[in-house]
């Protein structure tokens, strides 16, 4: 099941998790129920009030809407809330939380199709190159760091064949452009670290097989936003 309210940025982001890798247009068209394709009224796509006046079941064929749908309608309201709250620049904060919004998407669709839809990555692009004006980084820095991670993991992808995505390769550098070529490879660092971690535990846990791929496009997304974040701070410890 998909809500969706147009004029709802959380509706949206909702939208394009489940709509993206089925090759569906996020612009045109009514919000349908995914079970029974009856389209949607307005008064089905009300931000958590709907859910609760529909008693968490599709109008026409009953079929029992996810929790995830208001819950994620929630945290996105409260995320938002907290933004602006802790940055004095709203726009920065908007710009930003748009970015994360955009990130949980990008890992929510990886995770269950291990794959990065341009279109997300398009969106982090107009979102880098405005927060570009308030994150001060030299050019030369966000050039180089373009490069910095994006370079390697094509080199490995040589080696060792689908080893990343390209979708991750993509996100890596319009990422770099973002943070420059320190926090980048930080970023990178963060996320192999928790890959790593998170792998280890499938295995032992036997989850998963040895020569299984693992969505990784999260892990870069987290990586990014602890670096976006805290970076700065991290690299100053060890003198950086």
């Amino acid at each position: 099941m998909v809500f969706y309210f147009r004029n709802d940025y959380r509706k949206f982001f909702q939208l394009c998790k489940d709509r993206l890798p089925l090759g569906l247009d996020i612009i045109k068209g009514r919000s349908f129920c995914f079970e029974c394709l009856m389209p949607l009224k307005w008064m089905d796509l009300i931000p958590i009030v709907s859910y609760f006046m529909l008693k968490g079941r599709c109008r026409y064929c009953q079929r029992r809407i996810s929790l995830w749908y208001p819950l994620f309608e929630t945290f996105s309201g409260c995320l938002l809330v907290f933004m602006i709250v802790n940055e004095k620049q709203v726009l920065k904060a908007l710009l930003i939380y748009l970015l994360i919004m955009d990130f949980i998407t990008v890992s929510l669709i990886d995770l269950q199709w291990q794959i990065i839809p341009d279109e997300t990555i398009l969106l982090e692009i107009i979102l880098v190159i405005l927060l570009s004006f308030y994150i001060k980084i030299p050019l030369l820095d966000r050039i180089i760091g373009m490069l910095a991670v994006s370079i390697p993991m094509l080199l490995m992808n040589h080696c060792i064949s689908e080893s990343f995505g390209g979708g991750d390769i993509k996100l890596m550098i319009v990422s770099g452009y973002l943070l420059g070529w320190k926090q980048i490879v930080l970023a990178f660092i963060i996320a192999v670290l928790t890959g790593g971690l998170y792998a280890s535990y499938l295995l032992l846990c036997k989850k998963v097989q040895r020569q299984s791929h693992m969505a990784f496009g999260g892990f870069l997304c987290f990586g990014v936003l602890i670096s976006l974040f805290w970076g700065r701070q991290l690299l100053r410890i060890y003198g950086l």
